[in-house]
């Protein structure tokens, strides 16, 4: 393929004659052709290196593990009830941090239990529930 790099100068600037490249497009495309022909019929290894073996079953006992860890944290937790360092009830499991109410307040809450459900049964449809969007 010759291309021709002759400059002419026509009114003081440089230019180069534009010539288009001749390209056999047929050569071009069997060559192709025949190279994405030898990629895919190359031979594939059959010899696995047994470090890479190890590493693939350590990886997936470490998958499992961190899968049983996350469903377990998932999981319900169960409530709890202690009595706090000043003397209240606190109880767990319900959030991230305990419910903490003095006796008097706690009695209060579990008598007026039925006012509660009550107002929750009343207002259901505007209630949200933890973990549905």
């Amino acid at each position: 393929m010759a291309i021709n790099t002759t400059v002419k100068k026509t009114n003081g600037i440089a230019t180069v004659p534009s010539v288009a490249p001749s390209f056999d497009i047929a050569a071009l495309i069997k060559q192709a052709v025949n190279e994405a022909l030898a990629k895919a019929t190359a031979p594939v290894p059959t010899a696995v290196d047994p470090t890479v073996v190890a590493e693939i079953a350590r990886l997936k006992a470490e998958n499992a593990k961190l899968a049983a860890a996350k469903a377990a944290k998932a999981a319900p937790r169960k409530i709890t009830i202690k009595v706090s360092v000043k003397g209240a009830v606190s109880v767990y499991g319900l959030g991230r941090f305990p419910v903490t109410l003095y006796k008097e307040q706690m009695e209060a809450l579990l008598t007026a239990s039925p006012e509660i459900r009550a107002f929750m049964k009343a207002n259901e449809s505007l209630l949200s529930v933890k973990g549905e969007d």
